[in-house]
C-alpha cells in the first residue's frame, strides 16, 4: 500500500495541473452525464444536425487497410492487433475474452476498409444500434475518446468513398451517427493525456469540418485547428522527433499530421503544419531499418500502423517532396543517432525515455542500440506485445530486456502499471557524432537511488560493420553489473574459442569480449501479440564499480 502511495506521489508530481483538472472534469463528466442521459434523454452534444454533407467530402490519401480482414470460408474474419476474430451478426460488441487494446480495435472499426458494401453496412448498422452514448462504462471502448476519433474518421472516409452505392437510410444513420460522435469528442477531447491522443482527436474534429457544412461543422474546424497550433509546437520537437519518442508512434502522428494538411485553411497554419511534417518525413526515412520496417525503440510494432513507405508516399503525394534516408544523422533533441551504408544501420538512444508529463509509451532503453547487417536485423530491441499489466508489459518496459547495461538489475526508471512512471533518470550527453562512424558518449542517473548511487556511462563507437563498446560503471556498492545483447530469432548464437558467433546463411557476426558471458533464452515481440523465442546474451562485468568492454564485428566470410 504505502509502496504504491509512493509511486503514484512519484507519478503525479511530473503531471501538469491541466492534465489533472481536466482528468477530474472528466471522471466527473462520465458519471453526470449519464445519469442526465438516463434521465432527460440526449444531450445537445449528441444532436445530430451538423448541416449537410459536403458536395465534395474529403477522401484518404492512403491505401485501405484490406489486411485486417483475412477471410475464413464464408465467415467474416477480422484481425484484431494480430489477433483473428470472428466478426458475427449481430456483433459482441464487449466480449469478455478480449484485451481492452483488442476490445478497442474492434471499435475502431478500421477493418471496414476491407469489407464489401453488404457487409459494411451490416457492421455499421450493428454498431450503432448496440452502442448507444453513456451506457454503463461508455468511456472504456465505444465511446472512449481515442477510439471514438479513429472510428469517426474511417466512417466519414468510407462514406465518401461508398455513398453512391448505399441505401438514403444508411447514409442519413452514418450522418447522424457521426455527427453525434464529433459533439460528444467536442466536450470530451483528451487534453488529460495529450500527445498521440489529443492529436487523434484533432483530426477527427477537422476532418468532421470538412466533411458536413454549415455552423456546427465550421465550429469543429476551427477548434481542431486552434488545438492543432498550440499541440505542433510541443509534439513535434525541432529536430522533427514526435515529443513521446516512439519510432512507430512517431509514424502514427506523422500520417495524421499529413492528413490534416488538405483539411486547415489555407493560412499561416497550414505553412507550419507542412514544415512540421518535412521535419517528421525525414525522421521516418532515417529511423526505417534496410528490411522496411520502423525501429523499436519504446512502444510499438513493425506493422502497428501504416509502413513507413506508405506514411512517405502520402507525404509526398501532399508536400510534393521526396524524402530519403541519410547516410548518417543526428536528432539531438530526441537523442537517436545512426549511421547508414547499404544494407546496414546502427542506431543508438543517447535521450531521455520521454517527456516526463506523458511516459506512457517509455521504456528502460537508454544507452541502448538496434544493429542491422546486410538487411538483416542483428541485435534487436524487445519490442512489445501486450498493453496489460503484468508480466509481458513488464518485460518490454525492463532495462534488463534491453542492450544496455543493468546494475542490480534494476530500471533505469520507476515503471509501473501498465503506462505509468514514478522515478526517472536524467541523461547527460558527453559526445555525440557522426563526422567519422559513429561516436556516442553518454550517462545517466537512473541506478542513483541504489547504495552507493552507482552512475552508467556508455562510450561507443561504431560503423555499420563494426561496433567497439566501453561501459563504465561508477559508484555503487558491489552489485553485480550486466550488459546484455539480444539478438533476432533469425539468428544462431554459438560459443567459440574466439568468443560468440551470431550467425544465419546471409550474416556472421562475432562477439569479443574478455567477461564471462551467458547464453539466456528471451524473447522478440515485434508486433502486438506476437512473441518469439529468441537468444539474449549476458556480460558479466563484476561488481560496482567496474568498467566492461565488448566488440561486435560483422564477418566478410558468410557461406551464401
Amino acid at each position: 500500500m504505502f509502496r504504491r502511495l509512493r509511486l503514484l506521489a512519484r507519478s503525479v508530481r511530473h503531471t501538469r495541473p491541466r492534465q489533472l483538472v481536466a482528468r477530474t472534469r472528466l471522471h466527473v463528466s462520465r458519471r453526470t452525464s449519464r445519469i442526465a442521459y438516463q434521465i432527460i434523454g440526449p444531450r445537445p452534444a449528441l444532436a445530430a444536425d451538423a448541416g449537410r454533407v459536403a458536395a465534395e467530402p474529403p477522401r484518404r490519401i492512403l491505401p485501405p487497410r484490406t489486411q485486417l480482414v483475412p477471410r475464413r470460408g464464408e465467415d467474416l474474419v477480422v484481425s484484431l492487433v494480430n489477433r483473428s476474430w470472428p466478426l458475427e451478426m449481430p456483433t459482441a460488441w464487449h466480449p469478455g475474452d478480449l484485451s481492452h487494446l483488442e476490445r478497442l480495435h474492434l471499435h475502431y472499426l478500421e477493418y471496414l476498409e476491407g469489407v464489401d458494401d453488404e457487409a459494411f453496412t451490416a457492421i455499421v448498422l450493428d454498431w450503432i444500434a448496440q452502442n448507444p452514448a453513456y451506457h454503463a462504462g461508455y468511456w472504456i471502448d465505444s465511446w472512449n475518446a481515442y477510439a471514438l476519433s479513429i472510428r469517426s474518421v474511417v466512417l466519414m472516409q468510407e462514406y465518401a468513398e461508398r455513398a453512391s452505392r448505399l441505401s438514403a437510410p444508411t447514409r442519413q444513420a452514418i450522418e447522424r451517427s457521426v455527427a453525434a460522435q464529433i459533439g460528444f469528442l467536442e466536450r470530451n477531447l483528451e487534453v488529460d493525456i495529450g500527445g498521440n491522443h489529443l492529436l487523434k482527436n484533432i483530426k477527427a474534429l477537422l476532418w468532421a469540418g470538412c466533411f458536413f457544412t454549415g455552423p456546427r461543422a465550421l465550429s469543429w474546424r476551427v477548434l481542431g485547428e486552434q488545438l492543432l497550433e498550440r499541440e505542433l509546437d510541443e509534439q513535434v520537437l525541432a529536430d522533427g522527433f514526435h515529443f513521446e519518442l516512439s519510432p512507430s508512434y512517431h509514424i502514427q502522428a506523422f500520417v495524421d499530421l499529413v492528413e490534416c494538411i488538405p483539411l486547415v485553411a489555407a493560412t499561416s497554419l497550414r505553412s507550419r503544419l507542412r514544415d512540421s511534417v518535412a521535419r517528421m518525413a525525414q525522421v521516418v526515412a532515417d529511423m526505417t531499418h534496410p528490411d522496411g520496417q520502423p525501429s523499436l525503440f519504446n512502444d510499438g510494432g513493425l506493422h502497428m500502423t501504416y509502413s513507413p513507405a506508405d506514411a512517405l508516399r502520402a507525404f509526398e503525394t501532399q508536400v510534393g517532396a521526396a524524402v530519403k534516408a541519410r547516410g548518417s544523422f543526428a536528432f539531438e533533441d530526441a537523442g537517436y543517432f545512426g549511421i547508414r551504408s547499404a544494407g546496414d544501420l546502427l542506431i543508438v538512444d543517447c535521450g531521455r525515455v520521454g517527456p516526463d508529463h506523458l511516459p506512457a509509451h517509455a521504456h528502460g532503453d537508454i544507452l541502448s542500440f538496434e544493429w542491422t547487417v546486410d538487411g538483416q536485423r542483428v541485435v534487436v530491441d524487445p519490442g512489445v506485445s501486450e498493453y496489460v499489466p503484468g508480466e509481458w508489459r513488464r518485460y518490454s518496459r525492463s532495462t534488463a530486456a534491453h542492450n544496455t547495461v543493468t546494475v542490480a538489475d534494476a530500471d533505469q526508471c520507476e515503471f509501473w502499471k501498465s503506462f505509468r512512471m514514478g522515478r526517472r533518470a536524467n541523461v547527460t550527453r558527453h559526445r555525440a557524432s557522426t563526422t567519422s562512424g559513429l561516436v556516442v558518449d553518454g550517462s545517466h542517473d537512473g541506478f542513483a537511488p541504489l547504495e552507493g548511487a552507482p552512475c552508467h556511462r556508455r562510450q561507443l563507437k561504431g560503423t555499420g560493420r563494426r561496433l567497439e563498446v566501453r561501459d563504465i560503471v561508477s559508484g555503487g556498492a558491489g552489485q553485480p553489473v550486466a550488459a546484455r545483447l539480444l539478438f533476432h530469432p533469425g539468428l544462431r548464437v554459438v560459443r567459440t574459442d574466439r568468443g560468440v558467433e551470431i550467425s544465419n546463411r546471409k550474416v556472421r557476426v562475432l562477439l569479443s569480449t574478455e567477461h564471462e558471458v551467458t547464453v539466456d533464452r528471451a524473447w522478440w515481440c515485434p508486433d502486438f501479440n506476437v512473441r518469439l523465442a529468441t537468444t539474449q546474451v549476458t556480460l558479466h562485468y563484476g561488481a560496482a564499480p567496474c568498467e566492461g568492454r565488448f566488440h561486435l564485428a560483422a564477418q566478410t566470410d558468410v557461406a551464401k
